[in-house]
């Protein structure tokens, strides 16, 4: 990908959660080295993929780079980081104060912005035929304290097959849960793509609604 401001965003916003959780997941480990190679290895593994266009057009890069990063912390760690600690990671990295912040200003159960997502999701699709660029279809639901997303198509998968960690990619679906849990929605899902799924079927329905209680 082209270095952008997404980019240095995702990793000034994310290496300091990191870091500290590094530290004290392994105390005994050269911590200066490790942040010598973590770095390197995230700007590396930026180069090496392709450029699936800028953020605010397709929003979804966010979650690409957010993925460089966890992969790029596991491959620094120099096989001392094993599922169970990377899975740690993600969680610990979602509840960082920045990303929940940014996660509480979204506004997902309004109409206006509903609409605008599908639109802005139909048209990333056309922005990359790269494996690493998702295909999306976003879809309003019965009111506006729903919507469904359907992926057809994961970045997050592609990036596990380039670098061989398919097994860890199933574990930075918890995001997905994390972040709606913050925007004040529950998310109910069938499949993924990360674990042999068709797709990955979203249904998101804002908390405390009647919607919430059928599902």
């Amino acid at each position: 990908m082209n270095r952008t401001i997404c980019e240095n965003i995702m990793w000034v916003a994310m290496k300091k959660s990191i870091f500290r959780f590094v530290a004290g997941e392994c105390p005994d480990m050269d911590f200066k080295a490790f942040q010598t190679r973590f770095r390197k290895r995230y700007w590396d593994m930026c180069a090496e993929v392709d450029d699936i266009g800028p953020m605010h057009k397709n929003p979804l890069r966010v979650s690409l780079t957010g993925g460089i990063v966890w992969l790029a912390a596991y491959e620094a760690c120099d096989g001392k980081m094993d599922e169970a600690m990377f899975s740690r990671m993600v969680v610990h990295t979602m509840h960082a104060p920045l990303f929940q912040k940014a996660f509480a200003l979204q506004k997902p159960f309004d109409r206006k912005t509903q609409r605008k997502k599908a639109a802005l999701a139909k048209a990333a699709n056309e922005l990359s035929d790269s494996e690493f660029n998702w295909q999306t279809e976003y879809r309003l639901g019965r009111a506006e304290t729903e919507y469904f997303c359907t992926y057809y198509r994961c970045g997050l998968c592609a990036l596990g097959r380039k670098y061989g960690h398919q097994k860890l990619i199933p574990y930075m679906c918890q995001m997905d849960y994390i972040s709606i849990d913050r925007m004040g929605g529950t998310l109910y899902r069938t499949q993924t793509l990360a674990t042999g799924g068709s797709c990955c079927d979203f249904h998101v329905v804002k908390q405390g609604t009647e919607g919430e209680k059928e599902n």
